[in-house]
């Protein structure tokens, strides 16, 4: 099974590999991904019994490797739209079968990848909970957290997916106000190096910023302790949805249907207006402004999103 790239594309196939495990309890499943992701799989999923480190300039090497292990694949799943890992299949694996996957955005990203296996699979059929939660103490302890009271807020604002952000000023007014109305309560900020440029100075009391402090492994650690996740559409958000939190998601150019939270406990908040949605197409630039920074999201009010809090 390959599928490179960020958080949430690898989470949105993760339902399918819970999916395989219960139907072929005694079989091998391994997975090729990224570096970044793959520390996570490794410490957080329990239905992968091997993790592949997937390099393009070494492909062969990694072939070598895999079937070293193994006899020969009974099945190859390639979990992206491109043809790249056909060929990786084709000259190096040959596995018995090969399932290609094809982006249908009329359904939810977990269910298009799901039936690359069984075109008939339901969203009934599939288990968002496909990530566990590990003993944390330790890291709790570290940033004088205590479990379910505190709030995990990721403001994605990172370069490459502006269009999708909320403004910088506004997370830190409802961490603010959430913080005013719960006097118990901790703020904990999550993000990459991105974020940890803009929410550097953030802090003081009972805000904890931790973007740019932790690895995927330990930021699932966090999320999994905390009592919700707000965040818009982002890759932590999709951790947080298999970890089975409380979700509450900002969207503008993107569609919930498509990359929604795939859980039973979420709230989607859709920005009024947006112009970036049409032919179902996740663009990468605001059409309004013509520029990453997105326009929509700024109908989005704190106060909104504390009604769902």
């Amino acid at each position: 099974m390959a599928r490179l790239g960020g958080i949430g594309d690898v989470i949105h196939t993760l339902p399918l590999v819970k999916y395989l495990r219960k139907k072929c309890p005694e079989s091998s499943i391994e997975y090729l991904t990224s570096p970044g992701v793959a520390e996570l799989l490794e410490s957080h999923c329990p239905y992968i019994n091997k993790i592949w480190r997937f390099d393009k300039k070494n492909k062969r090497q990694i072939s070598l490797k895999i079937l070293s292990e193994q006899n020969k694949a009974d099945y190859f799943f390639n979990l992206h739209s491109s043809l790249s890992f056909y060929f990786f299949n084709l000259l190096f694996i040959r596995a018995k079968k090969y399932f290609q996957y094809k982006k249908d955005n009329s359904v939810h990203a977990v269910i298009n990848f799901a039936r690359t296996y069984d075109q008939s699979v339901s969203a009934f059929e599939l288990d968002s909970k496909t990530l566990i939660e590990r003993d944390c103490g330790d890291l709790l302890n570290k940033y004088n957290l205590r479990e379910n009271r505190y709030i995990c807020i990721v403001p994605g604002v990172g370069k490459s997916r502006m269009h999708r952000a909320w403004a910088p000023e506004n997370w830190l007014r409802l961490a603010k106000k959430i913080l005013f109305t719960d006097n118990s309560c901790t703020a904990v900020f999550l993000g990459g190096d991105d974020e940890e440029k803009i929410c550097e100075r953030w802090g003081g009391d009972r805000i904890v910023n931790l973007t740019g402090e932790l690895n995927l492994s330990d930021t699932a650690n966090i999320i999994s302790k905390s009592s919700r996740v707000i965040s818009c559409d982002t890759g932590l958000l999709h951790l947080a949805s298999a970890l089975s939190k409380k979700v509450i998601g900002l969207y503008g150019p993107t569609l919930p249907e498509r990359t929604g939270p795939f859980t039973s406990d979420y709230q989607v908040l859709i920005a009024k207006d947006c112009k970036c949605t049409g032919g179902l197409r996740d663009l990468k630039k605001c059409k309004v402004t013509k520029l990453p920074k997105g326009f929509c999201m700024d109908s989005l009010t704190v106060d909104n999103v504390l009604c769902y809090h």
